[in-house]
């Protein structure tokens, strides 16, 4: 009996943080909701800033889960002084990575939390495809935050795209923009995937790759065409303890193991490299030369790490947990509130009643 009762309690364990980021939406989207009427009232400099820190506080929860609760080891590889507890004004810049999990966008929001005094998560954006906007709640939280929708199929329709872009550069809050060139995530089952990239590449005189999948350079195209704030370009390339199991090469970790899995290998590798704006290219074949040469780098940077002779790299602590409860905390208690509070209970239904209407928000103010 106790030994069923601890085979059950371990496959629950991932329910626990999986919960937390989820249901977490509802008491962030009600904030959110209630900081949109108040912007009604107040200067809009007020709002952002009232966003900003219940963006932040949301974005340490994350931290919280992937990094104090997960027991991951950090290390990272590159210019530590340049991004990781850089002294100054934080940078508004774009961030190139490789895709292989639902894990990857946690990275650069760790690098932010490192960069700068103060930490910069609350400038955390992401290039993401069209039909997350569908996403209750989350899907239309984050395009008032400034993620910027694209189509990875089908017509491109620039005009929100393009509106996004307009917004993130006229912020006062600096920005960072994930984007992932590769438009969707590696693994080694998808066979066809790598066969077409490959082709591709082939066709381009350009050597194969397994390590990554050849980029696209629209998304960095628009940005660069759109943002003259932009300060640099972070190229990030990430890599996984776990993959260096047997047999576990370009099979990335998911979540649910990332979080709560075995111990063993848990370590996650960030390669970084900052090139300043004025270093990368602009023209339309060019940019599209050097994203392809900056993947290429990434394959070759990725070879080393399955090598015998891979770099070590430097240990990051954790973010400390000075930073990370407070935050975990109130959403806790947040979750905890409608089971004491009628009120806040009734918010709380009428957010998700909500879902619906944002939704058909986004398509009527044509922002997706």
């Amino acid at each position: 009996m106790l030994i069923a009762l601890t085979v059950a309690v371990d496959a629950l364990r991932p329910v626990v943080p999986c919960s937390l980021l989820s249901f977490s939406m509802v008491p962030f989207a009600s904030c959110s909701i209630i900081i949109g009427g108040v912007s009604w009232i107040v200067p809009n400099r007020v709002a952002q800033q009232l966003d900003s820190m219940l963006y932040k506080a949301y974005m340490r929860l994350c931290l919280f889960v992937f990094e104090n609760l997960s027991g991951v080891e950090i290390y990272y590889h590159g210019e530590k002084q340049n991004v990781v507890d850089k002294s100054g004004k934080p940078e508004n810049v774009v961030v190139l990575s490789n895709h292989q999990t639902n894990v990857d966008w946690i990275v650069p929001v760790m690098l932010a939390a490192r960069h700068g005094a103060q930490g910069s998560e609350q400038s955390f954006r992401v290039m993401v495809k069209q039909s997350i906007h569908f996403v209750p709640l989350f899907g239309w939280y984050i395009f008032q935050h400034g993620y910027i929708y694209v189509r990875r199929f089908g017509e491109f329709i620039g005009a929100p795209v393009l509106r996004q872009l307009r917004w993130l550069n006229e912020s006062v809050p600096p920005y960072w923009l994930l984007i992932f060139p590769e438009g969707t995530r590696l693994s080694a089952k998808k066979t066809q995937l790598i066969k077409n990239s490959n082709q591709f590449l082939e066709s381009s005189g350009r050597p194969p790759m397994r390590n990554v999948l050849c980029p696209r350079s629209g998304g960095l195209q628009l940005a660069l065409d759109n943002l003259s704030t932009l300060d640099a370009i972070y190229d990030v390339t990430v890599m996984y303890g776990q993959m260096r199991k047997e047999n576990r090469r370009a099979l990335a970790p998911g979540m649910f193991e990332f979080c709560c899995g075995p111990q063993t290998h848990k370590q996650i590798h960030i390669h970084l490299e900052r090139i300043s704006i004025d270093k990368v290219p602009k023209e339309k074949s060019d940019l599209r030369s050097w994203t392809t040469d900056r993947f290429a780098r990434k394959e070759r940077i990725i070879d080393e790490f399955y090598s015998e002779n891979a770099s070590v790299g430097n240990l990051l602590p954790c973010v400390p947990l000075s930073q990370t409860l407070p935050s975990t905390l109130f959403f806790t208690a947040a979750l905890a509130a409608p089971f004491f509070s009628k009120t806040v209970a009734r918010i709380y239904l009428l957010t998700v009643a909500s879902s619906p209407l944002l939704i058909a928000w986004l398509h009527i103010r044509k922002c997706v």
